[in-house]
């Protein structure tokens, strides 16, 4: 018997009298993404090659986007293709045993959840490889810009925070994932794109990424290509990649049709234009995540978004911040008026935001703000990198309040959970979006805010024509999701094959207002000769049909099952009760035993700071709810003696050690504490005027455009976008709840004015009035490019003036001198 460890390409077995370092099978990744406008499919290769003196196992979780349908599985083993087929967990398992226990090789594939598959490769003999190709289809989103297709692509699992309570069998997959600083294996990466309008730039603000083939020109069909890989030939798998398309019709409703020999399938790609009022009378609640996860550049995200969301914000909706950990901590006792009095007040609390509240618990505090009586209706804002085991437990609570309650959600940091994230928003009926290091965040959370301050759209309804029924076809989800202003949304029906298809479609919904308004749109369907041949718009039809069985509580569990089985059946697609197998027929016996071999995840890009760095150790997550960092060998010239280091979850949350199963002084702290001050009369060195401590994440870098220094996120050398994000961040500071600036000097500095000549141009003019009016011209006319920060500041600044008399001479002046 030995024990094993792993720390990046090295194996550390370690017997009885010494240690045998084996490099990891895994030798290779290689991804390729095609993405036709909203719609990538994803192809990942990974080469296993074992050159041990015995058989070995390999086990590797990875993660996959938590929406996409994997629709093939290749096997290769020494030069031979093997049949894959899809079965019911339980016959899989058992094939896949057996063959391992004859000495024949296996491969066995198995949805741990929407977002994390775990993959086996059982009795590798000695000097054998193999390579296993897995491709999955996904959605594409509308990046918060408006005007880019955003495609994501998971590379490595954050871990993940297992609640005390959380016994399942995923929780217990998720606890066995082993970690490491390193990459398990160097990857590359290529995106071709095809679009139906010209594509003007492909960037990416997680890789250096160059364009190596891009056509001015369409093509016969009227179709656009890019072709993109990563400038270095592989990189390290600590973060998610990311690319942005931009092109005139990313925001286009559009409709896919695609026909087999037994049905038709729809997609319908929607971007509303909704011309909305903000609903005033709101209680708005920001949910944060200050969990030990967050510690470095998630934490600085999130501290920023808040000093924009404050300042963003309405005067006549109430708010609450909640921090969430360990346990969670309200700002106020409950929700409050936004005035500039409860304003000093979260704002003291915003600048001093830190990561130092323990675990995940996020259940608790979503629980109780959405079982909570409010008298206004109940938008909760979600800010987290959402390192939970317990994500599906946490989407059901959201479904079950969402006819009361909308839960928004912003993922944030190199590897967010999106399972959470996603799952959050599509539960409680509002929208998602995510942020890393390398582009703005600003634009991000306001289109969450002004999705958050939209009011709720009734009778949403879509016509698929007058002789489409229940009973010739089937949508998924069945329910229209809720419509928000540019916002993609995606709407999927089979049809019969005799069922003839409409020539377009059209979506309504009331608006509610004093007066009888109705939003429509009718979006045309292609010629004959446009539609798809194949499965793929009929697996992600029967991918959305699966979700939704999933996350809904409607149904009882084994129906549930039943359903799941025989769809993932029907149109070959891996789910949570169904798995891939292929095994081989010929035997490959040793004299050796076969030995298990984990393949670590790399630790993600920023988690905790990576602070820990320093310690070169492998992670590996306890079920008791905090994370063991263990330190191995990388090499010779690295430690050798193992440390343990309780860390991530666990920091400043001592009651959350490994205890042994049943010791109940190990449970969470799951009490709710406040920071709150009746008086609002907190003693804080924060005033109307000042400045945020800290800035923006670095801007987004485009191809052709060099690398962005990582000290934008503080200190260190400050380019002019940022310079110009300061400014705009400082003039933001000096708005007041009620939407007018005060003056200061600041002001003159930033616009670079005379103050002096200022005084002159107003003469008795009312200084708000006055300063409001130079600072909402100014952040128009010297800060077009960052509307997306300031566009909700200065929506308010008008409201404020729209109640004033403003002189029109004076804003001519002004206008003028800001020329």
């Amino acid at each position: 018997m030995y024990n094993m460890e792993h720390c990046g390409l090295i194996s550390v077995v370690k017997l009885e009298y010494r240690e045998m370092y084996i490099p990891v099978p895994l030798k290779g990744i290689k991804i390729s993404s095609q993405l036709v406008n909203y719609v990538a499919q994803v192809t990942v290769q990974q080469k296993y090659v074992n050159v041990e003196e015995n058989p070995i196992e390999c086990e590797y979780m990875f993660p996959i986007e938590e929406e996409s349908a994997v629709i093939d599985f290749k096997a290769e083993l020494e030069g031979r293709t093997l049949v894959s087929k899809v079965k019911p967990n339980a016959e899989a398992e058992k094939d896949y045993k057996e063959a391992v226990e004859q000495g024949r090789t296996g491969f066995l594939a198995q949805s741990v959840r929407p977002d994390m598959l775990q993959m086996k490769v059982g009795h590798l003999s000695p000097g054998a490889a193999c390579t296993i190709t897995l491709t999955y289809i996904m959605e594409a989103a509308l990046d918060a810009e408006g005007n880019k297709v955003r495609l994501t692509i998971p590379t490595t699992i954050s871990p993940k925070y297992v609640p005390y309570h959380d016994r399942s069998d995923e929780a217990k997959k998720i606890s066995s994932i082993q970690y490491d600083f390193n990459t398990p294996a160097p990857m590359s990466f290529s995106v071709s794109c095809t679009m139906k309008t010209k594509i003007e730039e492909v960037t990416s603000p997680s890789h250096d990424i160059r364009v190596v083939g891009q056509e001015e020109e369409a093509d016969a069909k009227d179709l656009h290509h890019a072709k993109a890989e990563l400038s270095s030939t592989t990189t390290d798998m600590d973060r998610d990649i990311v690319v942005l398309v931009k092109c005139a019709s990313a925001k286009s409703s559009i409709i896919l049709r695609e026909e087999n020999e037994e049905s038709s399938v729809m997609m319908l790609s929607l971007v509303p234009d909704l011309k909305l009022k903000n609903d005033p009378q709101l209680d708005v609640v920001f949910l944060i995540d200050c969990s030990g996860s967050m510690m470095g550049s998630s934490i600085k995200l999130a501290r920023d978004a808040m000093n924009i969301l404050l300042h963003s914000l309405i005067h006549s909706v109430h708010f609450n911040i909640i921090r969430f950990g360990s346990s969670y901590k309200k700002i106020f006792e409950k929700s409050v008026p936004y005035t500039d009095k409860t304003l000093k007040v979260a704002r003291s609390h915003m600048n001093k935001l830190e990561a130092d509240l323990g675990g995940t618990e996020i259940l608790s505090p979503l629980k109780m703000l959405l079982e909570e009586k409010t008298e206004l209706p109940r938008r909760i804002f979600v800010l987290t990198d959402g390192s939970v085991s317990n994500s599906m437990e946490c989407i059901k609570v959201a479904r079950r309040h969402n006819k009361t309650a909308r839960v928004f959600a912003l993922g944030i940091g190199s590897a967010a959970d999106r399972h959470l994230v996603k799952g959050l928003a599509r539960a409680g009926n509002g929208t998602s979006d995510f942020t890393v290091e390398g582009e703005m965040i600003a634009p991000k959370v306001i289109k969450q805010l002004k999705n958050c301050l939209q009011p709720s759209l009734s009778d949403v309804s879509i016509d698929w024509g007058k002789s489409v029924t229940k009973e010739n076809s089937q949508q998924a989800p069945s329910v229209v999701p809720s419509l928000y202003n540019n916002s993609r949304l995606q709407i999927f029906r089979m049809f019969d094959k005799s069922q003839a298809l409409p020539d377009a479609i059209s979506i309504s919904a009331k608006i509610p207002s004093d007066k009888e308004e109705k939003y429509e749109e009718t979006v045309k369907v292609g010629q004959d000769s446009d539609a798809l041949q194949g499965d793929l718009l009929h697996k992600m039809f029967a991918r959305k049909m699966i979700q939704q069985l999933e996350e809904n509580e409607d149904y009882g569990t084994e129906n549930v099952k039943e359903l799941i089985t025989e769809l993932a059946m029907k149109y070959k697609l891996m789910s949570k009760h169904t798995s891939i197998v292929a095994v081989d027929t010929k035997e490959n016996k040793s004299e050796f035993p076969m030995q298990s071999r984990h393949i670590p995840n790399q630790v993600p890009h920023g988690f905790h700071g990576n602070s820990m760095r320093m310690y070169s150790m492998p992670m590996a997550m306890c079920a008791s709810g905090a994370m063991m960092m263990r330190s191995a060998p990388v090499s010779k010239n690295k430690m050798s003696k193992r440390s343990y280091l309780f860390a991530a979850n666990a920091i400043s949350s001592p009651s959350y050690a490994p205890t042994s199963p049943g010791r109940r002084n190990s449970e969470p702290d799951s009490s709710e504490e406040c920071d709150y001050d009746s008086s609002y009369a907190m003693e804080t060195d924060c005033v109307l005027g000042s400045s945020p401590p800290s800035l923006f994440g670095k801007l987004k870098s485009k191809v052709g455009g060099g690398k962005i220094s990582s000290d934008a996120f503080g200190g260190g050398k400050i380019n002019n976008e940022e310079s110009d994000m300061d400014k705009v961040l400082a003039l933001i500071s000096l708005q007041t709840a009620e939407g007018y600036f005060v003056k200061d000097d600041k002001i003159y500095s930033i616009l670079n004015i005379d103050k002096q000549e200022i005084k002159k141009i107003g003469g008795d003019l009312d200084a708000r009035v006055l300063y409001t009016l130079l600072v909402t011209l100014a952040l128009a006319k010297k800060f077009p490019e960052l509307k997306a920060c300031w566009d909700l500041v200065a929506d308010k600044a008008e409201t404020y003036l729209a109640k004033q008399t403003v002189p029109q001479d004076i804003k001519d002046k002004i206008e003028q001198l800001l020329a």
